[in-house]
């Protein structure tokens, strides 16, 4: 009889129709263990001893009017829990177990970033001081260049100067060959006018020597007698 009252009680209560849920999530709240049935009620043979505390169960059907709720455990066995025992959310173990993982990802997540951080300061020093050095060889070459215009443009300056006096120097060159013909010129029509004068000498004194004898006085024969 004490076997069959609860099914006697079960029918006496108003008809209520188990609310059968879409595989909703729960949670075992924060107590010891809690014995998983294999029906609605405690007489029924016990599939779990008991499940801890912060055990995530999976909602399969749910009963108010008997305050039992049917679930499916992480390794797969269905059963009857009492639902008072059921939370929709992590107990504060878990919560603080969560929140301590989250910490700990967090701070290494910090640390991967501070590390991040290092070695993009690293390389930002290394852009900068590779920058700093750019702008200093820009600086020498824009200083040497402007010296190379400098000297481009004295090299073009002499090399006019240069044409300038070599045009000069042909000039001269001409000048000079001119004068050395001239000189050569009057050196030969001097020479000439000398050898004629010359020559122009001995004829004479030839020619005085031919007629000097014929130019000197006669004596007079009267002298001659006296």
């Amino acid at each position: 009889m004490k076997n069959l009252l609860p099914y006697l009680l079960t029918a006496a209560l108003p008809i209520a129709a188990p609310t059968t849920l879409s595989a909703e999530t729960r949670y075992i709240t924060d107590l010891l263990h809690v014995p998983v049935r294999s029906g609605m009620g405690n007489e029924f043979r016990i599939l779990h001893r008991g499940l801890p505390s912060g055990t995530q169960l999976e909602l399969l059907e749910d009963v108010p009017t008997e305050g039992w709720a049917r679930i499916r455990t992480p390794k797969g066995t269905e059963g009857w829990v009492r639902r008072q025992y059921l939370i929709p959310e992590p107990v504060a173990k878990l919560k603080l177990a969560q929140a301590e993982n989250n910490l700990a990802r967090f701070e290494q997540m910090e640390g991967n970033l501070g590390g991040e951080v290092r070695r993009l300061e690293e390389e930002n020093g290394l852009l900068n001081t590779s920058l700093n050095s750019a702008r200093t060889q820009n600086q020498t070459l824009t200083i040497e260049l402007k010296a190379l215009k400098a000297l481009s443009a004295d090299a073009l300056n002499l090399n006019e100067r240069h044409q300038k006096l070599l045009h000069q120097y042909e000039l001269l060159k001409q000048e000079k060959t001119m004068a050395e013909a001239e000189i050569q010129r009057l050196s030969g029509s001097e020479s000439h006018k000398w050898y004629l004068y010359g020559a122009l000498s001995v004829g004479l004194g030839a020619l005085l020597a031919m007629i000097a004898p014929h130019m000197r006085p006669r004596k007079r024969h009267t002298e001659w007698a006296n």
